[in-house]
């Protein structure tokens, strides 16, 4: 399954058009020449004229052979687009397809299809994950050999795998990629260009993690990371039902203990005593919530030396707020009393953005979080949220344009906006509601085959509660109990250690009563914190790769891109085995030093490394390159 193999079978297969399909008011263009007034091929790319537009379709490519695709639709005269996917196209074979599937407390829930005849998947609005994850893998069962294609939205975008008869008993496998045309009736003036959604594409080997390594790489070649904070939430503490004082108290132990951002999440505005009722309200309740205080945290926060944040939900307002019927111009009506902010409204969008400019300066905020807690199904303006996510976009540059060091979080909302062209937006993503470690890291694992580590946040939400018997010893100890889901209906209970290990890799947080731990635990994490700001630079960059994956072992491994250090983990559930073997990706030229030992690159990947494991627990070890 070569690429380049590929990209030449997209002319030869299908006809000059073949690198692209277009409908419109111009009529259609689907695989045929009949209509093309000049063809331009070069070693970057290719291009199309046709009477009505142009077709521009640019490569660029990165490290590990990753191939990058930007198509662009440019009209020469007033138009109508319905349609314009990429396209490529695959000899035949026997394939089958990976995807994902994304919802509430299902984030990334992955797996493989067989290709019959076709297999579509779509977002299901204006939430670019909402049902669906913007990724496919395909895999040629007869000689195992992979493609992985990750879609970048920029509106509302749909990708589809087809096995198209060519002639006789012979098929051709066609991957189209692009906005979603269900509805699409986009008005394009004469000279105006519409950017397609950009691709990635590489092959893989790894059917565990479909070498999403490759992927984390060029991820930190577009969109760096410029901090891996130590983050405090106030949503688990005790959701939408404040005490300040005890906030208060959070946040000097959470100064104590090391962390560096603390936010308040919702219901802290509006002015009924149920804030859900309230969004787009975006002032302090004065009556309910902090009671005017949020002033006085704010000050407390800063003068602990951390940044202060507030939650926001910038694209929705209920119909019943001043907010919409101030301007109800401003906005799109959705189901259930919900309406949306028209970001391609450059009146809505100046609005939304004082509103937000405005709680920075009057708060001090150098932290938001922006949460997005509905759906809009279907753009009435034919756009398929093309210009509608373009404002959105121009919303948080004209934030980060007067604020540049504001950190700015992007709430998946239920794992629906969790996708890879957040990291040009956004510093980094609550993945989930659902804060259970065990379920956390399935999540984590699952979504680093499409998002690198140092995009998500990982949350420690635990409770210490009781006095409990500790087998094999007299004496009674508390036990941490952790969110067992998005809230405090069931509770597990795993080893500090197995918490502390999964509080790596990405920007790292607690939304729980941490004034409450015991004091033992509270040396333990300010101890992990202090490792964790020594290392993060190393995070901030890591490539990630999946070395074990069953139901009830985990093992993951992160390394620097020239294998100088590579930190493994072994995440345990209920095991019935004493010990595991997993063969860590290094340099095979190298020695390398683990705990008084040493061992080339050569000796790691051809035996492996074997580890004692016990229930719910994580071994972690850490290889050093000898220089």
């Amino acid at each position: 399954m070569n690429i380049r193999k590929m990209i030449e079978l997209e002319a030869k297969a299908t006809g000059i058009s073949g690198f692209f399909a277009a409908y419109g008011s111009f009529g259609v263009v689907d695989g045929a020449d009949r209509d093309v007034e000049k063809v331009t091929v070069c070693e970057s790319g290719m291009s199309a004229e046709y009477e009505a537009f142009t077709a521009v379709c640019a490569f660029d490519e990165y490290e590990n052979d990753v191939i990058s695709r930007r198509d662009s639709f440019t009209a020469k005269r007033d138009l109508a687009l319905s349609r314009y996917v990429s396209r490529f196209c695959l000899e035949g074979g026997d394939y089958e397809v990976y995807s994902q599937f994304s919802g509430w407390q299902t984030e990334s829930l992955g797996g493989w299809q067989p290709l019959v005849t076709g297999v579509e998947i779509s977002n299901l609005g204006v939430r670019t994950a909402e049902g669906a994850a913007p990724m496919i893998a395909l895999r040629n069962r007869g000689n195992g050999r992979m493609l992985v294609l990750h879609l970048l939205p920029n509106a509302q975008w749909k990708i589809s795998v087809t096995k198209y008869p060519l002639s006789g008993k012979n098929s051709v496998v066609v991957i189209d990629a692009g906005i979603n045309d269900k509805g699409l009736n986009m008005k394009v003036a004469a000279g105006e260009t519409i950017d397609m959604p950009r691709l990635l594409l590489y092959e893989a080997k790894s059917a565990l993690d479909l070498d999403a390594w490759k992927l984390h790489a060029v991820y930190d070649r577009l969109w760096p990371r410029r901090e891996l904070p130590v983050i405090y939430n106030s949503w688990l503490l005790n959701f939408d039902t404040i005490d300040v004082d005890d906030i208060l108290r959070q946040a000097d132990c959470a100064a104590e203990l090391g962390v560096e951002l603390f936010l308040i999440d919702a219901g802290w505005f509006g002015s009924s005593g149920d804030w859900s009722r309230d969004i787009g309200n975006w002032t302090e309740n004065r009556s309910g919530g902090f009671c005017g205080r949020v002033k006085e945290v704010s000050e407390r926060v800063r003068s602990l030396g951390m940044r202060f944040g507030m939650w926001l939900e910038p694209e929705r307002a209920l119909t019943a707020t001043e907010a919409f019927k101030s301007h109800p111009e401003y906005y799109k009506l959705g189901s259930g009393g919900n309406a949306f902010l028209d970001f391609a409204n450059e009146k809505a969008r100046r609005y939304i953005t004082d509103v937000a400019l405005n709680l920075i300066e009057t708060y001090q905020l150098g932290f938001m979080k922006f949460d997005f807690n509905a759906s809009l199904a279907y753009d009435d303006t034919g756009d398929g949220f093309y210009r509608y996510m373009r404002g959105v976009r121009q919303f948080v540059e004209a934030i980060r344009e007067k604020h540049p060091d504001i950190y700015i979080t992007n709430c998946a909302s239920g794992g629906y906006r969790m996708e890879l062209a957040s990291g040009a937006c956004y510093d980094s993503v609550w993945p989930s509601d659902n804060q259970s470690p065990l379920y956390g890291l399935r999540i984590f694992k699952d979504t680093a085959k499409r998002l690198p580590p140092c995009h998500m946040e990982k949350w420690d939400v635990r409770r210490f509660v009781g006095e409990f018997p500790d087998y094999g010893r007299r004496a009674l100890i508390a036990r941490p109990l952790s969110c067992n889901g998005a809230s405090w209906d069931n509770v597990l209970t795993v080893t500090p250690r197995y918490t502390h290990a999964f509080l790596t890799g990405g920007p790292i947080g607690f939304s729980t009563d941490i004034a409450g731990y015991p004091d033992e635990e509270k040396r333990a994490l300010k101890e992990h914190i202090r490792r964790f700001k020594k290392d993060r630079d190393f995070y901030m960059h890591a490539r990630m790769r999946i070395l074990y994956d069953s139901e009830d072992i985990t093992a993951v491994e992160y390394c620097d891109a020239s294998f100088d250090r590579i930190i493994v983990q072994v995440f345990t559930n209920i095991v019935h085995q004493g010990s595991v073997t997993v063969y860590p990706a290094a340099d095979i030229s190298r020695v390398y030093r683990c705990e008084g030992r040493e061992m080339t690159g050569g000796e790691l990947n051809a035996e492996g490394l074997t580890l004692s494991v016990r229930d719910i627990d994580c071994a972690t070890v850490e290889f050093i390159a000898a220089r």
